[in-house]
């Protein structure tokens, strides 16, 4: 008779390959037989059709490389002095800034595009000052990527940053002044913190085609979609993804074990946090540019969103511009509450039910991460793969591979797997510390009382773990909601999706009426993201924790 843990791994392995192995292997037994594109006698890829189709990669790899790059050097940027400054110093109202930074992890990108290209990188920006857009090219794309990613820097690195041994930095103190000690203790010590929130910015840069598609930027998500919708077969859309998806899959493995390494020279402290340093007379000056970074990132965004939505008016032929009026921003509000009403219920449901398959998929694998062994080598190795395939790429493998699947295909179910692929490594991330915290002589106590091992997990486990439970949920369903790459291949002809109509919508310029709907979502997600961090603070810390 198989075991509990036998039938653990038997459950949450046939989750695995019908979420994310068969998909895979679909794709790659569909790009090898003759029906999938120019092919031999024999069934297989014609080499010289393979050969013109080469052609295709370099020019995505050097787009890739420099949007990611600059992407994930932007964010380190201003995203390392400002952990510094919210995590470790005494810096006058830190709460609020870290609130904002926490609310814009659950801004989906279409919303990033919808403020930043809208008001700066079309005729947004081009009506409301007069001038070229600013937001143009890969230059553009690196930008508000590097927008996008500065929030997840800051809370990751910051954590990092706040749990350095205070022996190390107290002792270096009494020969190095501050500012040799930052970059000489503190930041070497947290490295893992701050690799860890770059290569996520890199993930999630690399794997998306929403704002490069609207710049027309050849990355290799951008071109593996357009390949995909050009009807091209499965074989040369996979020669565009495979480069770049086991590139960054192998460099999420090569860091999880150099953190690893890292962390087992970790000096054992007795003290919780590190030491806050007082900045003096420098603490209002200091607040002072924090806030200024901060309002610089989030309030033109927003300011253009409120613009466009409230303006009135105008006339381009005439050279007139147009006005703005409370009236008019209340009128395209109304129309977008309207208009957003059935999207948001069946995206809703759907996001709901994938972020319970996700929270559930998710804590297996977190309880079997507890133990070493090749069984959790390989969910670590199917964990990197769903972040670093291309959101394209892992919509097309779902098509494919439920092609011939009526429960699947052309329905919402498919959606749902499309959302846990996005969601269910991001609900490991949190779920992996609050279960690998149960304590051990807990669970030895229940078994001698003559509990089984379901039963220890669901009376014991599952009860001690719940605030983590509940914030994977909420982080799997605002990713959820927002996911647009998968999502926008899968959806069925007669449903509805958000992020669909919004970024659809987008391609024909963002006017007052999109404007008012980015408006409208921008409310709800920070909303549901205010309930997340709310639910359980400690969420973050689980961030940390798994890094280090």
């Amino acid at each position: 008779m198989i075991s509990a843990v036998g039938m653990g791994r038997v459950v949450t392995g046939a989750a695995l390959v019908v979420v994310v192995v068969w998909p895979v292997v679909a794709t790659v037994l569909l790009a090898l037989q003759g029906e999938a594109g120019p092919s031999t006698s024999a069934g297989l890829i014609d080499a010289s059709a393979f050969g013109r189709e080469t052609g295709l990669v370099a020019g995505p790899a050097v787009e890739t490389l420099r949007v990611v790059g600059f992407a994930v050097l932007g964010s380190f940027l201003l995203g390392i002095p400002l952990a510094l400054g919210l995590f470790r110093t005494d810096l006058p109202g830190r709460v609020p800034v870290l609130g904002m930074m926490a609310l814009a992890l659950f801004v989906p990108m279409p919303l990033y595009a919808a403020a930043w290209i809208g008001g700066f990188g079309n005729a947004g920006y081009q009506q409301a000052y007069g001038t070229s857009p600013l937001l143009v090219g890969w230059t553009g794309a690196a930008f508000v990527h590097a927008m996008a990613g500065v929030p997840w820097v800051v809370l990751l690195a910051g954590i990092g940053l706040k749990g350095v041994e205070p022996e190390l930095e107290e002792s270096a103190r009494l020969d190095l002044p501050l500012w040799r000690v930052v970059p000489g203790v503190t930041l070497r010590r947290s490295a893992a913190a701050i690799i860890g929130a770059g290569l996520l910015v890199a993930v999630l840069t690399s794997g998306d085609m929403t704002i490069t598609d609207l710049l027309l930027v050849r990355t290799y998500a951008e071109e593996a979609y357009v390949q995909y919708g050009l009807g091209r077969p499965p074989w040369a859309v996979a020669l565009v993804a495979i480069p770049p998806t086991l590139v960054m899959m192998g460099t999420l493995l090569i860091a999880l074990r150099f953190t690893e390494i890292f962390e087992s020279f970790r000096v054992s402290t007795g003290t919780r946090s590190s030491q806050v340093w007082l900045l003096g007379r420098w603490r209002w000056p200091a607040a002072g540019m924090v806030w200024g970074v901060s309002v610089a990132m989030f309030g033109p965004p927003l300011a253009a969103l409120i613009w466009r939505a409230g303006r009135i008016g105008g006339d381009a032929a005439r050279g007139i511009a147009p006005g703005w009026s409370v009236e008019g921003l209340a009128e395209s509000l109304a129309y977008a509450m309207a208009e957003v009403r059935a999207p948001l219920v069946q995206t809703g449901i759907v996001a709901a039910i994938g972020a319970s398959l996700s929270v559930v998929l998710a804590w297996g694998l977190s309880w079997q991460l507890r133990t070493r062994g090749a069984w959790r080598v390989g969910i670590v190795t199917l964990l990197a793969l769903m972040l670093a395939m291309p959101g394209p790429v892992a919509g097309m493998a779902l098509k494919l591979a439920y092609l011939h699947v009526p429960i699947f295909y052309d329905t919402s179910l498919i959606v749902i797997l499309g959302a846990m692929i996005r969601t269910v490594p991001f609900a490991v991330l949190v779920l992996w510390p609050a279960v690998r915290r149960v304590p051990l002589a807990v669970l030895e106590s229940a078994e001698v009382d003559g509990w089984g091992p379901w039963q220890r997990v669901w009376r014991v486990a599952v009860p001690l773990s719940l605030r983590g439970i509940a914030g994977a949920w909420l982080v799997a369903f605002v990713l959820a909601m927002g996911e647009l790459p998968i999502t926008n291949l899968v959806t069925p002809a007669g449903m509805d999706s958000l992020t669909v109509f919004l970024w659809g919508q987008m391609h024909f310029g963002v006017d007052s009426r999109i404007s008012g709907v980015g408006l409208v979502l921008l409310g709800l997600y920070a909303a549901v993201g205010g309930l997340t961090v709310a639910v359980t603070s400690a969420t973050l810390r689980s961030f940390h924790n798994v890094i280090s």
